[in-house]
């Protein structure tokens, strides 16, 4: 037996030279963000010297970034756990508005901030229980929880700010020592603790065990459950964490602000999410951290802070985010070519000549004929053993009884058993409003462009895509083709610039997931953010109006009591439900979808399906938006994010419809318009404006609960199966 210290005799690695060490610490892949801020100071500097190098401009910025920055800092710990956590900006909001609620209420402060810490640690739970019970998809999830949270703000807040908070609680936010503000040093100390356990306890190295780095987005969690590690309590801690420190932040937003305001939480997403990727790119070589997440939160706001001092339009900030979180996650993605460019070069040339394309040819034709001889093959065995050469692959046809009770299975139609039971309840609630004729004509027609946004979200979604842009999609549609008719530009020529800018939108964010390598969900929510800086710009933030008058037609006009957007989605819809079911380029969508390295291996190219996927979703999200401008007369530069909710839930639900878990069109659209006959019923009964939210991001759990459902049965066969004894006798 060795003795105790024979791992001490054992020979240590040689330490690298102090010139290494140095060579490595200030590369500019290990310090980009400290590069990239020195390099924004001595812009700014030049360009705005007046303003930017006051004292009292790093004070505010220092003090006006604490709270994002503490935000970042909470969400270090989901995101390193492998947990895409969407509902943040909204748990910052649920802290605010509760901790001024309570504060009215005359309940003691420290009780208020006890509460609101409390309540973001109970939404962590409750995120917890969706991903990993019903096994919902983390960013789904979160998604549908910040939907709920809108709902229960807007339902503690009245959808009104709340005002007349004790004068005290400000002394929190605003009080300073030394010239620096209270909220600075909270960030400060709550980002050592994380920080402490993160790197130096045995339930930080827990954390990074599950989540497993950037690439992989949680893929490590199966070897971590291996070792040992309990995955569930893992996300369950890292998630509650977040949710307190949202909530405090939410606190100290309130003191700031000396108010509740219920709608400062949804701006954070964005600008904490790109401070987190963009971290993980410092000091730890690809991992999520603390400091570097606090030095990239600075960076980001330094950047901000110069283009407004500069003048700069009010869109800067989102154009800004948004570049900065492509940006961040690209260059977490980014690996340095295994080969020299004059080899990748020299390669590219070989591969592309006349020699080499013949070769190519030849050993297709070979494959070719290589299963032509097997299929002849198998042909001439069944010839010989009697048999029909199809005889293998024919199954005996189930009884028409057993088709019939599948086919109305709950499991299979439930959304059509949903709309029947709210159709009764509603008929019974309020039978004088919902039962009218004009109820059901409006509602056909109102959720058209929800519809039509839905069935070309499919496309995408089932060649695995998750595309959280598509809403901001549809707002630029509709204020594009407002800006061309203003100008004059001819309305066909309007239109089909608004369904090209949608397919350009798709080409976009289809280079950022195949090129950039960066995961969609990230991608599409950075190209969000392009968008609606994009929007910004082109409406100047104010409504377009003085559209033509014939126009409208396109929207209103009506044919057998339906108006024309009811048709045109119809078609739509038709149109795709062929290609997908019908067509060799559907399979493929469902293909890719399903296993893009099994696709791949049988021939599938999965980054050509991913690009026609996105561009027919925005060329569609495109058609959507000026079919909305032709309805509302005017473009509305806020239109298009609330139908992100609305349409994933019916993509989801309606995936659970008809084909047995699969993506599909028909399923959609009955889906779509289940959601609406609820929501319109809820409305229609006088119940409070947030019940749409309450209703939509509920429907979205259950929708995806659902599938994920559906999926459980075989799964637990295949697993036990695996560890199932061996009879007696068998090899």
């Amino acid at each position: 037996m060795p003795a105790p210290d024979a791992l001490s005799q054992l020979p240590k690695v040689p330490e690298l030279p102090w010139s290494v060490r140095v060579r490595r610490a200030v590369a500019f892949r290990n310090i980009s963000a400290l590069y990239l801020l020195a390099f924004m100071v001595l812009v700014f500097a030049l360009w705005v010297p007046d303003t930017f190098l006051t004292s009292g401009t790093w004070r505010s910025l220092l003090s006006d970034q604490a709270v994002t920055c503490l935000v970042a800092v909470g969400l270090v710990v989901p995101t390193a756990a492998g947990v895409i956590d969407l509902a943040i900006g909204a748990q910052v909001g649920l802290g605010a508005i509760l901790a001024a609620r309570l504060l009215v209420g005359n309940v003691p402060a420290p009780l208020a901030i006890l509460l609101s810490l409390v309540a973001g640690a109970a939404v962590g739970l409750f995120s917890w229980l969706m991903i990993t019970r019903a096994r919902i998809p983390s960013f789904i999830a979160t998604l549908a929880v910040s939907s709920l949270l809108a709902a229960a703000i807007a339902w503690i807040s009245s959808s009104q700010q709340i005002v007349n908070l004790p004068t005290g609680f400000a002394e929190l936010g605003t009080g300073q020592l030394l010239g620096i503000t209270y909220p600075v040093y909270i960030m400060l100390a709550v980002a050592g603790l994380l920080w402490y356990v993160l790197e130096r306890t045995p339930a930080g190295r827990r954390v990074y065990a599950t989540g497993g780095n950037v690439d992989a987005m949680g893929g490590n969690s199966e070897a971590a459950a291996l070792a040992g590690v309990r995955i569930s309590r893992i996300v369950l801690s890292a998630l509650m964490t977040s949710g307190a420190v949202a909530g405090l932040a939410g606190v100290l937003l309130t003191s700031q602000l000396s108010t509740g305001d219920p709608t400062v939480g949804p701006g954070y997403l964005l600008p904490v999410i790109a401070a987190v990727f963009l971290g993980s790119t410092q000091f730890r070589g690809g991992r999520f951290n603390i400091w570097g997440t606090v030095v990239a939160a600075y960076t980001l706001a330094v950047g901000v802070k110069g283009l407004q001092l500069a003048g700069l339009p009010i869109w800067i900030p989102d154009l800004f985010n948004g570049t900065a979180l492509l940006a961040a996650v690209g260059l977490a993605a980014w690996r340095r070519p295994q080969v020299s460019r004059r080899e990748a070069v020299l390669r590219l040339i070989r591969n592309n000549t006349t020699t080499a394309w013949a070769g190519r040819r030849a050993r297709r034709s070979e494959l070719l004929a290589r299963a032509a001889t097997a299929d002849a093959a198998m042909s001439s065995e069944h010839a010989a053993d009697g048999a029909a050469p199809d005889a293998v692959s024919e199954l005996p046809e189930l009884p028409w009884s057993v088709r019939v009770r599948r086919a109305v299975a709950f499991r299979n139609i439930s959304a059509l058993y949903l709309l029947a039971f709210m159709v009764l309840v509603f008929a019974l609630w309020v039978p004088d409003t919902f039962l009218t004729s004009g109820t059901w004509r409006s509602l056909l027609s109102d959720q058209a462009v929800t519809c039509l946004v839905a069935v070309g979200l499919v496309v995408p979604t089932a060649a695995g895509v998750i595309d959280l842009a598509i809403g901001a999609q549809v707002g630029l549609g509709a204020i594009l083709a407002a800006r061309l008719l203003v100008g004059n530009v001819p309305a066909p020529l309007a239109i089909l610039l608004s369904l090209v800018a949608g397919a350009a939108v798709g080409l976009f964010s289809w280079l950022m997931i195949t090129r950039a390598r960066i995961p969609s969900f990230i991608a599409t929510l950075a190209v969000s953010s392009l968008l609606a800086a994009a929007i910004a710009w082109i409406s100047s933030s104010q409504q377009i109006v003085n559209i033509p008058t014939g126009f409208a037609e396109l929207g209103t006009g009506q044919l057998l009591g339906i108006t024309y957007p009811v048709y045109i989605m119809l078609a739509v819809a038709g149109l795709l439900w062929y290609v997908l079911e019908r067509t060799p380029a559907g399979r493929r969508v469902y293909a890719t979808g399903g296993n893009p390295q099994a696709a791949a291996l049988v021939g599938v190219r999965p980054a050509r399906v991913i690009l026609f996927a996105l561009m027919t979703s925005g060329v569609v999200a495109g058609l959507a938006g000026l079919l909305l401008t032709s309805q509302l007369s005017t473009g509305d530069p806020t239109v298009g994010p609330g139908y992100l909710l609305p349409v994933i839930a019916a993509v989801f639900l309606g995936s659970t419809q008809f084909r047995g878990g699969r993506f599909n069109i028909w399923g959609t659209v009955v889906a779509a318009y289940t959601l609406a006959v609820g929501v319109k019923g809820l409305q229609l009964a006088g119940l409070p404006i947030w019940i749409p939210d309450l209703f939509n991001g509920t429907a979205l759990l259950a929708a995806v609960g659902l599938a994920a459902w559906r999926r459980a049965p075989a799964t637990r066969r295949i697993g036990l199966g695996r560890f199932r004894r061996p009879q007696p006798g068998s090899r």
